[in-house]
């Protein structure tokens, strides 16, 4: 299901990062936002997702389509790490995990940022959330499947 709502200023962007299929309209900044689950429903010309967001973008003709995708997390780091059987990335984050969570920091750039970008490097694979964690849930359930 797509869920629609039409707020201003206390729009929460995180609602998008889910792996259903969400849009938000920012009436103020004139913004359609959708999340990577949406996007590929759209993809699909029959989907009822695609109608809504048809429908949406007809009422809203001078609206922009901006694309949320899921974030990189340290969660999300550590179980892609395991996954991968990668002690080195796993200890990594294990003794960066403090450091990583630390707020506050005077540096130009974080050192969440700069972690976050050293695994991208390593796992490029990895810079669409989306794809990756439907992959992992597939593998999962084969998994499963053969216990």
């Amino acid at each position: 299901m797509t869920s629609l709502e039409n707020n201003g200023q206390d729009m929460d962007l995180t609602e998008l990062e889910v792996m259903e299929p969400k849009m938000m309209i920012h009436d103020e900044l004139k913004v359609i936002y959708i999340n990577e689950a949406l996007e590929e429903a759209l993809n699909d010309e029959n989907s009822n997702e695609k109608k809504k967001y048809d429908a949406e973008k007809a009422a809203h003709p001078d609206y922009v389509t901006r694309l949320r995708r899921l974030p990189v997390t340290i969660e999300f780091m550590k179980k892609y790490a395991a996954l991968k059987k990668d002690s080195f990335m796993q200890d990594l984050i294990e003794r960066k995990e403090p450091a990583l969570r630390a707020e506050g920091e005077l540096y130009e750039v974080s050192s969440f940022f700069a972690f976050k970008n050293m695994f991208l490097a390593r796992y490029p694979e990895c810079r669409n959330i989306y794809k990756v964690e439907k992959k992992i849930k597939e593998f999962e359930e084969r998994q499963r499947n053969k216990e």
